[in-house]
């Protein structure tokens, strides 16, 4: 014989019902923001591209050669690189105590 259901019994599965409504929709509200968000990175990705393409040819059309610019700064970000290596092979301990004095800034800083 089949027993009567209890208010309570009735109660529990009306919530689970309308709990797994809410996830449901929580899923699909979730799915929707990432979509959204990948779009408004490709968006964003795109129009920086369109202004790097624009700022590079107002240069070049103002006489401006951009390529050389390029080169010139990879050379001067070499020099610093092996200006850098120099100094901490000859001063490995001062090195060390700049690297440990930054990250007692960085750590206190983030700690606040």
């Amino acid at each position: 014989m089949a027993r009567a259901r209890t208010n309570d019994e009735t109660a529990f599965d009306t919530i689970s019902a309308a709990a797994g409504d809410m996830a449901g929709r929580a899923s699909a509200a979730g799915e929707k923001v990432a979509r959204g968000a990948a779009e408004t990175a490709r968006t964003v990705a795109d129009e920086a591209g369109d202004a790097a393409a624009s700022v590079q040819e107002k240069l070049k059309a103002v006489g401006v050669d951009t390529d050389v610019m390029m080169h010139a700064a990879k050379d001067q970000a070499g020099e610093l690189q092996k200006l850098v290596a120099d100094e901490l092979r000859t001063r490995p301990l001062r090195a060390l105590g700049f690297a440990a004095a930054a990250g007692l800034i960085v750590g206190y800083l983030s700690a606040r």
